[in-house]
């Protein structure tokens, strides 16, 4: 069970968007590396940025204005990235299987893990959307959640352009 939701995980993860995509990566915390052990805490900002330069995302343009959120509402986040496109708004075929997506990256990660992202959501009408955001990408509309434990730090982050 736990390798068929890892496969659907993989597979909707490489799923084109209409016009973005999709970015994930969990790390290890290498210890005996001495630059990121001197940087890392779970909320070190110097961690979060080296860990999106690595990546080739833009890291300064996010430095020390991360947005700290709960567990339950980065879970929100992921199923909208993983359910709507951001760009026009309409509902995409992983919508489905985004809640199940969602709690499958989240158990990467311990209890104690940290939930970051980059924006401010609405939740009027009951509908939950991006409201303002600070990119990381050079698309248009990105968003998602950095995750920091004290083991890993990892990323599930989706790009859209209109």
């Amino acid at each position: 069970m736990a390798e068929d939701i890892k496969k659907l995980f993989e597979s909707v993860i490489k799923t084109p968007r209409n016009d973005g995509r999709v970015i994930y990566k969990i790390k290890n915390i290498d210890y005996n590396s001495r630059p990121f052990v001197k940087l890392f805490s779970l909320s070190s900002p110097e961690a979060k940025e080296k860990f999106l330069k690595e990546l080739g995302l833009k890291n300064k343009r996010i430095k020390n204005k991360w947005k700290r959120v709960e567990k339950e509402n980065a879970h929100k986040i992921i199923d909208y990235l993983l359910s709507r496109d951001m760009a026009y708004d309409f509902e995409l075929d992983t919508k489905p299987m985004a809640n199940r997506l969602s709690s499958y990256f989240f158990d990467q990660f311990t209890p104690e893990a940290q939930f970051y992202t980059n924006g401010e959501f609405n939740e009027e009408r009951g509908f939950f959307a991006l409201g303002s955001w600070i990119s990381i990408t050079n698309s248009v509309f990105d968003t998602g959640v950095l995750v920091v434990d004290q083991r890993k730090i990892g990323i599930l982050w989706a790009e859209d352009n209109d």
